[in-house]
């Protein structure tokens, strides 16, 4: 009768174990860990980062103040009295304009005739583009380009070290769940072995069992307080690892002797199709993300490569007054300027380079993605090998429970020997771990799964 009652005294030590213990789920853990770990609030000065990039890039097309003053006295009199100021406005827009305006007054007697102008000053204001190289696009212009690609490469970053430490915190949860699983059964055969162990004494008593009896069940009971140390030792080391991924806000580390994980998961779902989870991982996993704003960055390099194949060709014009007290009366101006090493060797050694660039970008992808498919392959094959293994660990588990209880009637009947029937208890225990090992080993192929498709 007591090996009958050894599922019913597992779970009554189960409920013992859970009434002093506050359960965590995984998704509350998960949400601990995500909350307050260092790197994850590291990773979030990222978007901050592509911000202030953005920003840097942005000052490029700032409006730039140019002014200068220059005085000379001779004898009381102006020898040189010269004011320059300019204000220059790029455009990001294609041809890449510049909006000019400039004002200058230069009067004395020492004064370059260049510069001499009326007692009021004369100014202009004007256009300058590129006609050849820079029609499309420009150092400016792809600088800020490439920065405004850089909040998508944070998000990704951010996302790729959020899944790769929640990944390995599931892990660690479920390892957690799974050593008090099997620290539940030490606690459970112990009891059984201790009670049993009593009933033996009290029948070498009653001169129904032989003395010899009491000292194999005391050497059980010896044994199975080993087995139950060991698993104590293996619960408390995977309790401070998984406190490891746990921060509290003042930095300290919680105590998680105070907590228990869920209970390990009998299944969960039906079966998955490599097709659908294969096309999920490819639009979330963020290692693709990366990769695909690393590729529209080589892009944007090999297309400002090519700009400087053409020769650099600027055109300016603007209107003008010698007189800015009489701007009624206007004058213009026009001006070209070519700048262009002849053979071109720099420039095409620029284009090379950046089509590399975009070929290693398009190869990574490739591989990348062939290495995204066989995460996801492996953690279905994963997930479907370990459901069939917890169905043939289940049966063992039933087939196992029913052969104690057939040792156990013969031993009372005094057709088996107490040695037969703790071995019949180990061989029961024994399955019952593989069990708890099979349903441990499909949460943590569930947790691989979900990593692998983006999910977790």
């Amino acid at each position: 009768m007591i090996l009958r009652v050894l599922p019913i005294i597992v779970a009554v030590c189960m409920a013992t174990s859970v009434a002093a213990q506050q359960i965590v789920t995984l998704e509350s853990y998960l949400q601990l860990v995500e909350r307050q770990h260092p790197s994850l609030r590291s990773a979030t000065f990222e978007p901050e980062l592509a911000e202030a990039e953005i920003r840097s890039a942005l000052g490029s097309f700032d409006p730039l103040v140019s002014m200068s003053y220059e005085y000379k006295d001779k004898s009381g009199a102006d020898k040189l009295n010269l004011f320059e100021g300019s204000l220059e406005l790029p455009l990001d827009m294609m041809f890449g304009p510049k909006l000019k305006a400039s004002y200058t007054r230069g009067l004395g007697t020492n004064v370059n005739p260049e510069q001499l102008t009326t007692l009021p000053g004369e100014g202009s204001v004007g256009i300058s583009l590129p006609v050849l190289q820079g029609i499309f696009t420009d150092a400016r212009r792809n600088t800020l380009r490439k920065a405004m690609l850089r909040p998508d490469l944070a998000r990704a970053q951010y996302q790729l070290e959020r899944n790769t430490l929640l990944r390995s915190a599931a892990l660690r949860y479920w390892d957690w769940s799974e050593a008090l699983s099997a620290l539940d059964v030490a606690d459970s055969l112990l009891r059984l072995a201790q009670t049993r162990a009593t009933f033996i004494k009290r029948r070498v008593l009653a001169g129904e069992s032989a003395g010899i009896d009491t000292v194999e069940i005391q050497q059980e009971v010896q044994r199975r307080i080993g087995e139950r140390l060991r698993a104590l030792r293996i619960v408390e080391q995977f309790a401070i690892d998984v406190s490891v991924f746990v921060w509290n806000p003042d930095g300290s580390q919680p105590n998680m002797a105070l907590l228990r994980p869920f209970p390990l998961p009998l299944d969960e779902g039906a079966a998955v199709r490599l097709e659908d989870q294969v096309v999920q991982a490819r639009a979330l996993r963020p290692e693709l993300q990366r990769i695909g704003v690393l590729q529209e960055t080589s892009r944007l390099d090999s297309a400002l490569a090519s700009e400087f194949l053409r020769p650099y060709v600027e055109l300016e014009a603007g209107l003008m007054s010698y007189d800015v007290s009489a701007i009624s009366k206007l004058d213009y101006k026009v001006g070209v300027r070519v700048h262009q090493p002849l053979l071109f060797r720099q420039a095409s050694a620029q284009v090379q380079t950046a089509g590399i660039g975009v070929q290693r970008a398009d190869l990574s992808r490739s591989l990348l993605e062939r290495m995204v498919d066989a995460d996801v392959a492996n953690a279905i094959v994963s997930v479907d090998r370990t459901r069939e293994r917890l169905q043939a660990a289940e049966q063992e588990q039933d087939l196992a429970r029913r052969m104690v209880d057939a040792e156990q009637q013969r031993f009372l009947s005094g057709d088996s020997s107490l040695l037969a029937v703790n071995l019949r208890e180990r061989f029961y225990a024994e399955a019952l771990l593989r069990v708890i090992s099979a349903r441990a080993d499909l949460a943590r192929a569930f947790i691989n799964l979900r990593w692998a498709t983006g999910t977790i």
